[in-house]
């Protein structure tokens, strides 16, 4: 069993990665802390509230209310023609009674660290404001968890929100350069792997016919969602009833990292440079520029192993 904690910022694809851990038998997740990002973080904490009160996973998981803003302050408008106005493709989920814990967020990640005893697995699937801003509060949360999955970068494909990187990265790239270079135990799951992974609506057909009684709900918003998700990606990649699938993947990889391949390498993130920010700086030539440790990223991935083990959970 991996003690999670999942820092997201909760959009469709978010919101398909919590369902899985939350029905993982594999994963216990000890908290959610959420990032501004697909929508603010005070509506992906709703989000996130409601997708617990769904799931009916059988014991209390603290939501906490994190960074709104990135380290610099720099904003972009809410990505509506992706997520929807309130993150999960307009579905309106029911109403939880559980509350966000009135804690910071940062201090909840040093928190549970502390309390697991070198057991904690942190699973980013948004900006890493909040990672950051734990480490400026205690710099030695590297040594103090287990490992860290990031869903984030591109490192040899083009980005997705400009030429060279990918959004979350973008979306807070100092926070982002910071993490990288902490020294924490680290993979990255990038676009170099998750843009290779499909989620079709023949799956979601398959899932309606054969998922388990108990989460015929779950299910049925997971499809209505998508409906929602799969419009975007016909109308940006031309891809009919399918979508690539980064949270879930990531999520997945934190699960069970064999389905994956892997390359080390010491790694930063531009974040001066207007035109390059948000872009993976990599140290792999002769001459070692960086000093600091090294990263996993995933290079290689199962897709259709890791697609049916996303789905197997429900």
């Amino acid at each position: 069993m991996k003690h999670i904690i999942v820092d997201c910022d909760t959009g469709i694809d978010d919101s398909i990665a919590i369902l899985y851990a939350l029905k993982s038998n594999k994963l216990h997740v000890e908290g959610f802390t959420t990032v501004y990002g697909n929508t603010s973080s005070m509506q992906a904490a709703e989000n996130t509230l409601r997708l617990i009160k769904l799931a009916k996973c059988g014991y209390d998981i603290p939501v906490l209310v994190g960074a709104n803003e990135s380290m610099t302050g720099d904003a972009e408008p809410y990505p509506v023609h992706i997520h929807g106005d309130n993150g999960i493709g307009n579905v309106e989920l029911p109403e939880s009674e559980q509350k966000p814990l009135n804690e910071d967020a940062a201090d909840f990640i040093i928190k549970k660290a502390e309390e697991l005893k070198g057991d904690l697995t942190i699973v980013a699937l948004g900006r890493l404001t909040n990672i950051a801003a734990a480490l400026e509060k205690d710099p030695r949360l590297p040594y103090k968890i287990k490992h860290m999955v990031v869903m984030g970068g591109a490192f040899h494909k083009p980005g997705n929100i400009s030429p060279y990187a990918e959004a979350n990265i973008y979306g807070d790239a100092k926070a982002s350069d910071i993490v990288f270079r902490a020294g924490f135990p680290m993979t990255v799951v990038g676009l170099d792997v998750t843009m290779e992974t499909f989620l079709s609506a023949r799956d979601i057909t398959l899932l309606c016919k054969y998922c388990r009684e108990e989460n015929r709900e779950v299910v049925q918003y997971i499809q209505s969602a998508l409906e929602y998700y799969f419009q975007f990606s016909y109308e940006s990649m031309g891809c009919l009833d399918n979508s690539v699938v980064h949270d879930p993947l990531a999520m997945v990889i934190a699960e069970d990292p064999s389905i994956g391949e892997y390359r080390m390498v010491r790694a930063a993130v531009e974040y001066e440079n207007k035109e390059f920010r948000g872009m993976i700086k990599r140290d792999e030539g002769f001459i070692p520029v960086y000093d600091h440790d090294e990263i996993l990223y995933c290079i290689r991935v199962n897709s259709d192993l890791a697609v049916r083990r996303l789905l197997s959970v429900f």
